[in-house]
């Protein structure tokens, strides 16, 4: 009978001691939520106004159709002409958080956000932050899209969860793999004989760079199985936050047969391929005007939605037959609707060389 007692005894313990953890976590109005940094936060319940700091954050809060409750922005986002300060030109009117990669504590604290996101942070500068603001601050990730979409997916996710807007989470989570499984399946099966070998050069990191500059697990390339030359490289020279560069004399051995070229670094890679150069007397994708580009990859981290834009035009260079019912002008609406709510896209390439094919007068 005493066994029976203790048991019982036991059982209440552990019951008052969960509903205490309950009661901690909605304390107030309040919930705890785990971060990407597996950091516990306690935040508001209801949330009203946002900050999102560092690279990337604004355009997921963006992606997450958050725009409405955020209250500053970081002075870099104010010169810009990304995406999502195209579709949300009121943003630049917001107040001053504080200079990129942070801000400053005072601004933030003076815009008076209830929870502040933050991306490409430890635990240590997060929670220092948190400290010196007395507001939550919860960790965020801009992975790479070919490799990691999960980790990104998480992180939208999780903005979700915090602001409420789940359903807005599942249906961008949903139209990205809809998306990706449409293009591998238009091109899965064809044999890699029947492929032409690719280059992706002039990809930006932290600015622009030259034809040396490349991404070996490009996504655009991955998502429609590409036969990228570059996929080979060492993993140990692969940076998402430094980039990837190659010697010059490699292009010319790898010797593609279409080369792609990231706009932001176009006028740079025009110099690498100036007349009377090496690469544009040897280069096979040169003489046969093999050269097409590319909406920019980064632009304070990755624009997610011009990769994802990026993959259909480089599917239909480079299996015609196999995207013939796509026009890209519809399917760029498409994808700017779903990821920042609204249809720009002659706004936003009427300012931009991307999407012409090169040939050997323009050198």
């Amino acid at each position: 009978m005493k066994t029976i007692q203790k048991l019982i005894l036991l059982g209440c313990i552990v019951l008052l001691a969960a509903c205490k953890q309950a009661s901690l976590l909605h304390h107030e109005g309040k919930i705890s939520v785990t971060d990407m940094l597996g950091r516990e936060v306690m935040i508001p319940e209801d949330i009203e106004k946002i900050v999102g700091l560092r690279a990337g954050t604004l355009r997921l809060l963006a992606y997450m159709d958050a725009v409405d409750r955020i209250a500053g922005v970081e002075e870099s986002e104010k010169d810009e002409t990304r995406p999502y300060l195209q579709a949300y030109p009121s943003l630049k009117e917001l107040p001053t958080v504080g200079p990129a990669m942070g801000g400053d504590a005072e601004l933030i604290v003076k815009a008076q956000p209830d929870v502040i996101f933050i991306s490409y942070s430890t635990r240590e500068e997060a929670d220092a932050l948190q400290y010196k603001t007395g507001i939550p601050v919860i960790a965020v990730e801009c992975p790479e899209f070919g490799t990691e979409r999960d980790i990104l997916f998480a992180s939208l996710s999780l903005i979700g969860k915090v602001l409420h807007r789940e359903q807005r989470a599942d249906s961008l989570i949903s139209y990205i793999n809809r998306s990706v499984e449409d293009l591998q399946s238009r091109t899965a099966g064809i044999p890699e004989e029947k492929k032409p070998s690719v280059y992706i050069g002039g990809v930006p990191y932290s600015g622009s760079h030259g034809i040396n500059s490349t991404q070996p697990y490009f996504p655009p390339f991955m998502f429609v199985n590409a036969a990228n030359l570059a996929s080979g490289i060492d993993k140990r020279l692969v940076s998402h936050v430094k980039g990837t560069t190659i010697d010059k004399e490699q292009l010319l051995l790898w010797n593609p047969d279409v080369l792609f070229i990231d706009e932001s670094g176009l006028n740079i890679v025009r110099q690498d391929l100036a007349k009377g150069t090496p690469l544009f007397n040897s280069l096979k994708a040169v003489q046969s005007d093999s050269i097409f580009i590319l909406l920019p990859y980064n632009n304070y981290a990755i624009n997610y939605e011009l990769v994802l834009a990026n993959a259909w035009y480089a599917g239909k260079i480079l299996y015609p037959e196999k995207f013939a019912d796509i026009g890209m002008e519809e399917k760029m609406d498409e994808i700017l609707q779903i990821f920042l709510g609204k249809a720009f896209c002659k706004e936003l390439m009427d300012n931009s060389a991307a999407f012409r094919q090169l040939n050997k007068t323009d050198f």
